[in-house]
């Protein structure tokens, strides 16, 4: 009898407190919770991931021993060593630079478009649904991407991301409503999709041997680290200055003349990003 009644009210301290805390985590406390146990089968994911892709390191090392093969492997290149090759290629060149436009276009817009919801109304409701949609739109982008690249090329891919920024920025100066915003979101999904898919895949294909990880650095780097931050920077000074709304109509007009300029600049080419070539890296002496 006595052992019941403690596990009873072990029980009942244990409900009281779970009740407790679910009544403090409300508003953000419990989204970043909610995160936080996501973030758990993700987790596991890549573990799973991992071990899978050791699995096929060490199967991968068999075949060879087992070949006998005669060829040493060879030395990745120095880092300089792929930069100056990048430096030197002006399909490579111009790849970045769109992906570094594009992280410009992308702070402004994606620190300022909920501030400008806010401004005509909307709330965090509004805000979430936003992003849902956004959402929604971008997942099947991530699968269709492979044949829109193969199709349109790398360039065009990277130009029409621009262009969705310039109807995007648009949008958001024009809206009235919270809700006036949701087609900006629809394309901000289909279009990082296509873009994030095809700039991973491009650089990819264009590294030298040992240097795939050092060229994925350099287009988030490219992206993120410089481009969205000088972004975000510009679009708050703009902002602060001229308000939300002359802030995103400069900024589409920036990129309406900017991409006018690359599609005809990209007219006059005869070779295009359908097909990658390795960059080339002097061997050394």
């Amino acid at each position: 009898g006595a052992t019941l009644k403690q596990s009873g009210s072990t029980a009942e301290y244990f409900s009281k407190n779970m009740l407790s805390l679910w009544d403090h985590l409300r508003g953000y406390k419990l989204l970043f919770a909610i995160h936080a146990l996501l973030a758990i089968p993700t987790w596991l994911c890549l573990k799973e991931f991992h071990r899978m892709d050791e699995k096929k390191t060490v199967a991968v090392k068999r075949k060879r021993k087992a070949k006998n093969a005669k060829e040493e492997l060879k030395d990745p290149p120095h880092i300089l060593e792929g930069l100056r090759a990048l430096l030197t290629s002006s399909d490579a060149m111009l790849f970045f630079f769109l992906v570094f436009i594009v992280g410009l276009s992308s702070g402004c817009i994606e620190n300022f478009a909920y501030v400008r919801i806010r401004e005509v109304g909307g709330s965090g409701k509004e805000m979430g649904i936003s992003r849902l949609i956004s959402s929604m739109a971008g997942a099947p982008m991530f699968y269709f991407s492979g044949p829109l690249t193969e199709k349109l090329g790398a360039d065009r891919v990277l130009v029409l991301s621009i262009v969705s920024y310039v109807l995007r920025f648009f949008i958001y100066a024009a809206m009235k409503a919270p809700y006036h915003g949701l087609p900006a979101e629809a394309l901000r999904g289909l279009t990082f999709g296509a873009f994030w898919s095809t700039g991973t895949v491009y650089a990819h294909r264009i590294a030298p041997h040992g240097m795939h990880a050092t060229m994925l650095i350099f287009l988030n780097a490219m992206y993120g680290g410089l481009g969205q931050s000088l972004g975000a920077l510009i679009g708050g000074k703009l902002q602060q200055k001229f308000g939300t709304v002359s802030a995103f109509v400069y900024s589409g007009i920036f990129d309406l003349c900017f991409v006018s300029l690359v599609v005809a600049y990209l007219s006059c080419r005869t070779t295009g990003f359908r097909n990658p070539q390795v960059l080339h890296v002097e061997s050394r002496k």
